[in-house]
């Protein structure tokens, strides 16, 4: 055995422009295929772990009578948002008390101390039951709001630690004042940064979920509504004036603009609450509430995030293409290496003269394409890192998370040896089926 692997090991020493160029296109083929596997894994990565597998997405089709000629997406071609009007959440809500549910927006809102002296512009989840404990948003210091304070409208927040330091001087800021529209709001809670990427909760339809630092203040949304606070993301209204707005307020009647989603443990719950919906739609319907046909939907996360497209197609197409120029590095190196181990057919002839067995033969063979694997691998390496700082200078807004972990790095490793043990047994074969009379005649 040590005779075979230093054998293999010498080989790989031989005809050294040979081997460059070996390890040369695999390290550029393995390079490809890395760079864009590990930009995937990125995009494709679960946003919230240990929690998302039991959160769903529920929508009911409350919009109003389709006129004739009016198909299920808009004009553009887009899927219908799964929004709810502010009643409507509220009442699916109130039908299954006992699953936790919350109905949510995001938007930009601008937050100042009492005083005035400092103010920022945040990003804002307005929020209808407990979204915080649900997400698993982590809290520092402080609590959640509780029902009580939300059935009241009492002016309460949440906000991070970060903003806190910005505005009231420190990170405890429990306690502490801030103004949010024509109110001012205790602040009850201080949560650490918590900015899933994707953003799952809530993705209007011109994003993603790759924008943004994250949201830093979280508030009962009815409060919010009373301090007069601006929803300037996704909204569909059904009339009220243009856009559904009076005054630049939002119609909270006439328009929806909430995301709902519940909390289901297990398949039970799940297949409890889908019968729930609908038989929420269906008596909504026949109330006249809903005009058209009852139609629900409830996606778990990934297949929301799927809906979304918050993993470019453009991303799997790059995959697709570096898969191809992989294989065609393989193939191309299957071929020198092929005439690497036919050079040496003379060689091989004389040991087997010598007693060698054929497997004696495809073993050295094996060890020096594997090595040549490895190196090809190691190469690989840091080509990967170019090809990933070359995504981050693109201006998509998922390209700073172009990095590569450890874990990927193992894979490159592994993904490397595995390769050179498959592109070289072909030829090893090939060198080992030679006859030895044959070659030793030449000699």
């Amino acid at each position: 055995m040590n005779y075979t692997l230093e054998t293999g090991l010498r080989g790989g020493l031989r005809h050294p422009r040979t081997m460059a160029l070996v390890v040369l296109t695999l390290g550029l083929g393995l390079a490809s295929v890395m760079t864009m596997l590990t930009l995937l894994s990125v995009l494709g990565a679960d946003p919230l772990p240990g929690v998302s597998h039991k959160l769903y997405m529920a929508w009911a089709d409350s919009r109003a009578a389709a006129k004739s000629g009016e198909s299920d997406k808009y004009g553009d071609g887009s899927p219908i948002p799964p929004l709810w009007k502010l009643s409507d959440a509220r009442a699916m809500q109130q039908l299954r008390p006992d699953i936790r549910q919350t109905a949510l927006v995001t938007a930009p809102v601008t937050v100042t101390n009492t005083d005035g002296s400092a103010n920022n512009q945040v990003s804002a989840v307005m929020a209808l039951g407990p979204m915080l404990p649900m997400f698993e948003v982590p809290l520092r210091q402080g609590r959640f709001w509780t029902p009580e304070e939300e059935a009241s409208r009492t002016p309460v927040v949440v906000i991070s630690r970060a903003l806190s330091q910005r505005l009231l001087g420190r990170e405890d800021g429990v306690g502490g004042e801030v103004r949010l529209g024509t109110h001012t709001f205790r602040v009850i809670g201080i949560s650490e940064r918590w900015a899933p990427r994707p953003r799952p909760h809530f993705l209007p339809a011109s994003d993603a979920g790759w924008q943004g630092d994250g949201d830093e203040v979280f508030v009962p949304a009815e409060a919010a509504l009373a301090s007069g606070i601006e929803i300037s993301s996704t909204r569909v209204c059904d009339g009220g004036g243009f856009g559904g707005f009076r005054f630049d307020q939002v119609n909270v009647e006439q328009c929806r603009w909430l995301v709902l989603w519940a909390e289901l443990d297990d398949a039970q719950q799940h297949r409890s609450y889908a019968q729930s919906l609908l038989a929420f739609a269906t008596d909504r319907h026949a109330a006249g509430i809903f005009p058209r046909a009852p139609a629900t939907r409830l996606h778990s996360m990934p297949q929301w995030l799927h809906h979304n497209r918050v993993v470019p197609d453009s991303v799997r197409l790059n995959l697709w293409l570096a898969i191809g120029l992989l294989v065609l590095c393989l193939v191309n190196v299957a071929g020198l290496l092929a005439a690497r181990f036919l050079r040496r057919s003379n060689e091989y002839g004389v040991r087997r003269v010598l007693g060698a067995p054929r497997r004696a033969i495809i073993a050295t063979c094996m060890v020096e394409s594997t090595l040549a694997g490895l190196l090809g691998g190691l190469l690989a390496w840091p080509l990967t890192l170019a090809g990933l700082w070359l995504m981050r200078q693109q201006g998509e807004d998922y390209a700073p998370l172009a990095r590569l972990n450890p874990s990927l790095f193992a894979l490159l490793v592994l993904l490397a040896l595995v390769t050179g043990v498959l592109v070289g047994l072909l030829p090893a074969l090939r060198a080992a089926r030679q006859e030895p009379a044959l070659q030793v005649k030449t000699l």
